[in-house]
């Protein structure tokens, strides 16, 4: 070390007596400037920071060439955790790749977090395009998510794949990635009320809860989206009529003509004792609900053979359901900003 180091107003604690750990990795041969950080320093690019972020250039112009020198090179002393600012030079240097899963949660939140702090768009843009392949912005998506959340036997197994809700919301929050915030609103409402007050410990041992008016939120949502499932089952199932294309509209017996209106009556009956949602782990969860109830019918089937089910609409009257079923997904879709009481997300598709 060329001068004496003592630490500033900026830095993490480092006492007067304390002298920074060179980073093991993202120290460079060719580097020409030191940042502390806490405990520790790197020596970066002067350069490569200035380039992403307009706020770290202003703050490097400021640094006098001929004081407090580390290592030969001038000091730019942070106030951030040191193994963040690492996941954020790794990122800079594309020295570092991560996914939306749970094990890379730590790492994405920490990019995200300093890339917003230090106006570095392009970076914070890819992380939450990163974290939106879980917390999407369409429904399309949302499918997608819950696909790969569901195991070979049907069980839905989000944990410890995913992220929980509550990092999700926190993190959004704070760096006003608001884009995130219905899908994470509407898979925490999928909790049970208890589950909700007891919160969740995170990967770092600590236990995070809602705020008092953000839980509130939730359960105002969960509200929302079970009249919107109830009017549902109310207005397109109880007693609903074959389609005018139906294979059996001129049957002679009645219990023939009638097989599709049973069909439905059935799928009513399952939907209010919601056996599906228990079994496969998705209880309290009318999106899925109200696509289950056009999967029900067919879910047995066998290819290559008739199928034959105690009550299954015909082809014509399954396929004009669909047709309703995918219109309300949608439109339920398109409420959840407003369900939760999100009015600082704009544009929701």
């Amino acid at each position: 070390m060329d001068s004496e180091f003592s630490s500033n107003r900026h830095a993490s604690p480092l006492t007067a007596f304390q002298v920074p750990i060179r980073h093991p990795e993202l120290c460079f041969e060719d580097g020409n400037l030191a940042v502390v950080t806490g405990p520790e320093y790197f020596v970066v690019h002067r350069g490569l920071l200035s380039r992403h972020s307009e706020l770290l250039r202003k703050r490097l112009v400021n640094i006098k060439e001929d004081t407090r020198l580390l290592e030969g090179h001038p000091v730019l002393t942070v106030d951030d955790d040191a193994q963040d600012f690492a996941h954020f030079l790794r990122a800079l240097y594309g020295r570092l790749t991560y996914d939306d899963s749970l094990g890379s949660f730590p790492i994405v939140s920490a990019i995200l977090r300093l890339a917003t702090k230090y106006e570095v768009s392009g970076l914070r843009a890819n992380t939450i395009r990163t974290l939106s392949l879980s917390w999407p912005t369409t429904l399309a998506m949302w499918e997608v998510r819950e696909k790969a959340a569901t195991n070979s036997e049907g069980m839905y197994a989000p944990r410890p794949n995913l992220a929980h809700p509550l990092l999700i919301i926190k993190l959004a929050r704070e760096v006003g990635a608001h884009q995130l915030l219905p899908s994470a609103f509407y898979d925490l409402s999928r909790y049970l009320p208890s589950q909700l007050m007891e919160g969740y410990i995170g990967p770092d041992g600590v236990r995070y809860y809602l705020p008092d008016d953000e839980l509130c939120r939730v359960l105002r949502g969960k509200e929302h989206g079970a009249r919107f499932f109830s009017t549902f089952i109310v207005t397109e199932l109880e007693g609903r009529g074959p389609s005018v294309h139906c294979l059996h509209r001129n049957e002679v017996q009645p219990a023939l003509k009638r097989a599709c209106q049973m069909a439905f009556e059935a799928v009513t009956f399952e939907l209010i004792r919601d056996v599906n949602g228990m079994v496969c782990n998705r209880n309290s969860d009318p999106l899925f609900t109200i696509a289950d109830s056009v999967l029900m019918q067919t879910r047995d089937d066998q290819p290559g053979v008739e199928n034959k089910a105690a009550y299954r609409a015909c082809e014509a009257c399954r396929m004009d359901y669909a047709a309703v079923v995918q219109a309300a997904r949608e439109e339920f879709w398109r409420h959840l900003p407003a369900w939760f009481e999100l009015t600082e997300v704009k544009n929701w598709v």
